[in-house]
C-alpha cells in the first residue's frame, strides 16, 4: 500500500507539481515577478502555469529518463478486462468469414483468368 502511495505521488510530482513549477520559473525569466502576479490574479493560475511549463517540463522528464528510464514518465498502471458476450456471434461470424473467403477466392481466380487472357494478348502482337 505504501508502494501505491509513493507511485501516486511521482506520478503527480512528475505530471502536476513539475509543469506548475516550471510555468511559474519560464514565466519569471519572461515578465518578473509582475507576470507572476498577473497570472495569479487569473481566473486558474494553477493550469495557467502548468501549460506554460509542460513544454519545459517535458524536457526535464526526458532528461531523468535518460540517466533512469521510468524515472521521469512514470508507469501509470491499467486494469484490462476482456468479455465475452455474444458466443451466437461467433458461429455467425465464422459463416460471414467463410463466405467472405469464398467470395475473395473466386475474385482472385477471375483476377488470375483476366491476367492471363491479358498476358496471351500481348504476347500475340
Amino acid at each position: 500500500m505504501a508502494k501505491d502511495h509513493l507511485r501516486d505521488l511521482h506520478l503527480f510530482a512528475m505530471e502536476s507539481a513539475l509543469p506548475f513549477g516550471m510555468g511559474i520559473v519560464n514565466n519569471a525569466k519572461a515578465g518578473g515577478l509582475q507576470k507572476i502576479m498577473d497570472i495569479l490574479k487569473s481566473k486558474d493560475p494553477f493550469s495557467e502555469f502548468q501549460v506554460d511549463g509542460e513544454t519545459s517540463a517535458k524536457k526535464v522528464r526526458d532528461k531523468i529518463d535518460q540517466i533512469i528510464p521510468g524515472l521521469g514518465h512514470p508507469v501509470v498502471s491499467v486494469e484490462v478486462t476482456v468479455e465475452n458476450s455474444y458466443p451466437d456471434y461467433e458461429s455467425n461470424d465464422n459463416n460471414s468469414l467463410v463466405s467472405t473467403l469464398h467470395r475473395i477466392d473466386s475474385q482472385l481466380d477471375e483476377l488470375r483468368q483476366y491476367l492471363s487472357n491479358d498476358s496471351e494478348s500481348i504476347e500475340n502482337e
